[in-house]
């Protein structure tokens, strides 16, 4: 049996495709000029840190252009899930995780609870996302006729609903359907 492509995965393929490109682009129009006046950073993790703020910031919901507007608890979430991927390579590569303590203040361990909440509804959100997708491959690789049946049922329903909301208006129970 032929799989059939996954859109969403060639998408992320296509951008990341594009991103690799677009550093390499910046490397060969810049990135002389950019090791003549002495950067540190090779050219090609300078821009691809240029990249990843630019993401940072509009995944945040700020203005790339000025860093300002951007929503707080996003950033956190992304900063949270830095901080434990960071920990995963430390124990990948053999070394033990690195404890950089926050300060014990009642805001920070508010927001270490909070974090923790937010990654654990994130988990179940996907672990549901993905049983929920499981089942239905299963239930389109046994019954291939499913996709047909559902959409049938949904359009009745919606015929339905569209029915009612046409419903004539009586004039004489006035706006609320009693009467005067």
């Amino acid at each position: 049996m032929q799989e059939e492509p996954d859109p969403i995965l060639e998408a992320d393929r296509i951008v990341m495709a594009a991103v690799d490109e677009a550093i390499d682009n910046a490397v060969r129009a810049a990135g002389s000029e950019l090791q003549a006046v002495g950067s540190r950073a090779s050219p090609q993790d300078y821009f691809a840190d240029g990249v990843l703020r630019y993401l940072f910031f509009r995944l945040c919901g700020a203005d790339p252009t000025t860093n300002r507007g951007g929503d707080p608890e996003t950033a956190w979430k992304i900063l949270y899930a830095a901080r434990s991927v960071a920990c995963h390579w430390e124990r990948e590569s053999g070394r033990s995780p690195a404890r950089r303590v926050k300060k014990d203040r009642p805001e920070d361990a508010e927001k270490d609870r909070s974090e923790r909440q937010l990654l654990a509804r994130s988990a179940q959100n996907f672990a549901l996302t993905t049983v929920i997708r499981a089942l239905v491959d299963h239930a389109r690789t046994s019954d291939p006729e499913i996709k047909n049946r559902i959409e049938a049922v949904i359009d009745a329903r919606h015929a339905r609903l569209e029915a009612l909301s046409v419903a004539p208006h009586r004039p004489d129970l006035g706006n609320d359907g009693r009467g005067d």
